[in-house]
């Protein structure tokens, strides 16, 4: 059976890339995981709009496909983002990770692009790369980085 990871943060939340797990899944066996990994408060009492906005989203859509028939759960994680995707790799004998980019074009910001090579070096799965539509870029609300 294919353990599917979807990794997310606040700021960048991956739902294409979650779409693709799940569609996935329901065509073959597979177990799709997502991990929400969100930096350490610094201080904070409550979490940013943009962060809570996140979860609510990846909650309903949580629901979704488990009414679907899949297999799906979720995890938060806080820290580093690669340090947290590699150990989850690791630790949950992960054999695809479906990760998406920035925009409709493909192109990641340096440190985005930094970041998926971090991981991609130090990992044995699969990587499947998800680009999200035109459509579902534009109508993603807005948070404010954190």
């Amino acid at each position: 059976m294919e353990h599917i990871l979807v990794c997310m943060t606040p700021r960048h939340g991956a739902f294409g890339a979650l779409g693709r797990a799940v569609a996935l899944a329901r065509r073959i066996p597979a177990k799709v995981s997502v991990l929400f990994v969100t930096a350490p408060p610094e201080g904070q009492a409550t979490p940013p709009l943009a962060e809570v906005e996140a979860r609510r989203q990846l909650r309903l859509l949580v629901e979704r496909a488990r009414s679907e028939g899949v297999a799906i759960e979720w995890f938060v994680a806080e820290g580093i983002f690669e340090d947290e995707v590699i150990r989850f790799v690791k630790d949950r004998k992960v054999t695809l990770l479906v990760a998406e980019t920035t925009d409709a074009e493909g192109r990641q910001s340096e440190r985005e692009t930094q970041s998926l090579r971090q991981i991609l070096h130090r990992v044995s799965c699969r990587v499947e790369l998800v680009s999200p539509r035109k459509d579902e870029t534009a109508t993603q609300p807005k948070g404010k980085a954190t």
